[in-house]
């Protein structure tokens, strides 16, 4: 599935975001700034983006039992929160949020903190051919400045604060992500989708047209992608 062209960004790279996903973070980190940004948000942070991935992966950890690695902390920090607080598959976003913004539970916050030990600084690798190997074996702090000195990139890091830590959206990559908003949103699920198994596919998508040169999906959730062949 591709992304529309732009002339002054580097899509060829944001088509790369998932080219290694060993873990699923990629995607539900990748899926919150979409989601902030369709807010309307250009400054996000670290909590926020990280209480929105929880709760996109609330549905399918605790509905669907989708495994989403063998060490992955976001699936354990799930199944810890629906153990502790009772609450049902069927939870609804806003209550999850709420809850995630007041918790006191310091194992819960550890893991929360755990996620953005990586992620937010390797998702954007594409971009930057330059860092390789042990380059990226360094403090968060250090690695946060070598990457603010590449161009063109999706954000940017402000100050480090833990959790409150911010990065910042560009604002050429936050209107091609509103311009474009039904195919990106359609592209991370496609994405998703086929790096899981084939029941979680079933879930999750109502049908598929095929025609001669294109097939178009239609999602559960009522979203409808085109998909060139």
């Amino acid at each position: 599935m591709q992304l529309p062209y732009s002339d002054e960004l580097e899509i060829q790279y944001l088509s790369r975001l998932f080219d290694n996903t060993s873990e699923c973070y990629k995607f539900f980190w990748f899926q919150a700034i979409v989601t902030k940004v369709l807010e309307g948000k250009t400054v996000l942070t670290y909590e926020e983006l990280i209480d929105e991935m929880i709760a996109d992966a609330w549905y399918m950890v605790t509905e669907y039992h989708l495994n989403l690695g063998p060490r992955d902390t976001l699936e354990k920090v799930v199944h810890d929160i629906q153990k502790r607080s009772g609450m049902k598959s069927s939870e609804k976003k806003s209550v999850l949020i709420e809850y995630l913004k007041n918790c006191q539970e310091s194992d819960i916050n550890k893991q929360k903190r755990t996620l953005t030990k990586n992620v937010p600084y390797r998702l954007q690798a594409p971009f930057m051919n330059r860092l390789k190997g042990k380059d990226w074996d360094v403090s968060e702090k250090k690695l946060a400045e070598r990457i603010n000195q590449e161009k063109r990139l999706l954000y940017y890091f402000n100050e480090l604060n833990g959790m409150q830590t911010t990065i910042r959206i560009q604002d050429e990559w936050y209107q091609y992500i509103h311009k474009n908003r039904e195919i990106v949103k359609g592209w991370l699920q496609y994405n998703m989708i086929t790096e899981y198994d084939e029941s979680l596919v079933r879930k999750l998508i109502e049908k598929i047209m095929v025609y001669d040169d294109h097939f178009t999906v239609e999602f559960k959730s009522g979203l409808e992608t085109e998909v060139a062949m």
